[in-house]
């Protein structure tokens, strides 16, 4: 996010392409990429977001086609709504700006095993409904999980390297951290087959916070702003990361919901822990290009290399006794 925009207001013109001229806004916490606003006019309400300097008009163009494909399915999800002119998005002020249907519903707990159970069988499922998604090739601008150069070029640094290079020129010691993760995990996807596995549209964060619910029923699926083709086993992945936080139990009792659906193959089993470790490289790569593109702090990837990683670490021999605690099912 732009620190510098960050409390700036939606402003009149924005309003006026979507149809709320003169509307209440009121700012919606939360969103790593994006900003959003809850916006009134009576019984109306939408949701608008200012998207990332990082995201284009082609990559969001599929992201929202992607969304709608979901509520053709029946997931009760936020479509995007046209501005008067017809269009799906709005240029203001160099940004990209778009207007989406507000959801009701508030995020969950989630601390028993019963709740992640239920959240694995709703990715599952999502995975499922996903895969009639007619749009051939690659999210543009997107790549793979471990196609890290995609994370960061549309800031325009050149490749992952590069900006690890230009890092280091000031945390040397943390950007060596960086590197051995790096080609670790470069090698270990390689040797594990990762890219035999075949790529299906993922949501590409489905946490407990994207997850509405009224009155205990579902009610919301929210963000699918990393949404990419990949393996179906990267939407999995970052959910088991140190600090969700999980506990066996719980990533026992989310793989075991989530297999009722969809079983898992020994491939992708092998490769659960090592696409961990890519999820926690993107998080890195994302927190680089926030510091060399807005002044980001430091704190975030030191904290990463420091501390989640040793974390991930000490816990990977339970990530590979998970399969013993799950077992799968026809539903």
């Amino acid at each position: 996010m732009d620190p510098a925009a960050a409390a700036e207001p939606v402003s009149p013109e924005v309003l006026e392409a979507f149809g709320f001229p003169g509307a209440s806004c009121s700012r919606l916490e939360g969103g790593l990429m994006n900003e959003h606003w809850l916006v009134s006019s009576g019984e109306r309400r939408c949701v608008i977001r200012r998207y990332h300097l990082l995201r284009t008009a082609a990559a969001i163009g599929w992201e929202q086609d992607l969304v709608e494909h979901a509520g053709s399915r029946g997931w009760p999800v936020a479509p995007a709504l046209p501005a008067i002119d017809g269009t799906k998005l709005v240029a203001q002020a160099g940004r990209l700006w778009a207007a989406a249907a507000y959801l009701e519903g508030e995020t969950g707990a989630m601390e028993t095993p019963a709740s992640f159970h239920i959240a694995g069988r709703l990715l599952g499922r999502l995975h499922r409904d996903l895969a009639s998604f007619e749009l051939d090739g690659q999210r543009p601008d997107f790549g793979k999980t471990w196609e890290l150069d995609s994370a960061v070029a549309p800031a325009g640094e050149g490749s992952f390297n590069d900006l690890l290079a230009a890092f280091a020129r000031e945390h040397p010691d943390l950007a060596s951290l960086i590197r051995r993760q790096r080609y670790r995990n470069l090698r270990e996807l390689a040797r594990l087959k990762y890219p035999d596995l075949p790529d299906r549209p993922i949501h590409g964060d489905f946490q407990r916070s994207n997850l509405l619910w009224t009155d205990g029923r579902f009610s919301g699926l929210l963000d699918f702003d990393q949404s990419r083709r990949d393996a179906l086993v990267c939407d999995i992945a970052p959910l088991l990361v140190p600090f969700q936080p999980l506990d066996q139990k719980l990533a026992a009792a989310l793989l075991s919901g989530y297999q009722t659906v969809r079983p898992l193959s020994d491939a992708e089993w092998e490769l659960l822990p090592a696409l961990v470790r890519s999820a926690l490289l993107w998080w890195v790569a994302f927190l680089l290009v926030q510091w060399r593109t807005c002044g980001g702090p430091v704190e975030g990837i030191a904290r990463t290399m420091t501390v989640r990683f040793p974390a991930f670490e000490a816990a990977e021999p339970a990530y590979r006794g998970l399969r013993a605690g799950t077992s799968p099912s026809a539903g």
